[in-house]
């Protein structure tokens, strides 16, 4: 029988809160004012700060993307009611995961306005995929036989949640491989991918 843990999820959301909450401080980092050999004007600092636009961009992306992971992360337990060790563990590496996105970010703002464009925007894509595969996999594991769900667990909408993360997963695996034609395009589609993921219903009650 399943070793089944109800007092943990409080623990396991207050943890992946405060890592989430690192993940995004260490974002600002990336946002760095521009240093200046030379006299300058604000004319100057003006222009040399909208040189910074791939820093700009890339912190949006991401930013937008921990933001909705975290919403994600906080609809799923607000239908969960208790953990077990595998639950426990794919909650370990979404935090992983995630924990890339300030590297995904450094390498995206470094390079996305270069010839060399095409990878990074690709590899933060298939990043954003994996996370989203890794949300399928919890979700999958939490409401088979609804072993983890709150009751009534009929007012949990199983199947429109995992079909949002099987086609999140496959959106950016596809616009992974678009990037590498168009990579401005990939990103779009990574903005988008936030509104859509931001829209998805866990409870027919409950929109929060």
């Amino acid at each position: 029988m399943a070793d089944f843990q109800e007092n943990e999820t409080v623990r396991m959301e207050a943890f992946s809160d405060g890592v989430l909450a690192i993940i995004i401080t260490l974002l600002t980092f990336e946002l760095k004012a521009p240093e200046f050999k030379e006299e300058y004007t604000s004319r100057t600092l003006f222009w040399e700060l909208l040189k910074q636009w791939p820093a700009y961009v890339a912190f949006l992306l991401s930013f937008a993307t921990i933001f909705v992971i975290w919403v994600n992360h906080h609809r799923m337990f607000n239908v969960i009611r208790r953990s077990d060790a595998m639950f426990l563990y794919l909650n370990g590496l979404l935090l992983l995961l995630t924990s890339l996105i300030p590297f995904a970010t450094n390498v995206l703002a470094t390079y996305i306005s270069t010839s060399a464009d095409e990878l990074p925007v690709a590899f933060t894509m298939l990043l954003f995929g994996a996370i989203a595969g890794t949300f399928s996999l919890m979700w999958k594991h939490a409401t088979t036989d609804y072993r983890l769900l709150k009751r009534p667990a009929a007012d949990v909408r199983v199947r429109m949640v995992q079909n949002g993360f099987l086609i999140s997963a496959s959106i950016y695996a596809g616009s992974a491989l678009l990037a590498l034609l168009l990579p401005m395009v990939g990103i779009l589609i990574g903005l988008l991918m936030v509104v859509y993921l931001s829209r998805l219903k866990y409870d027919r009650q409950k929109v929060v």
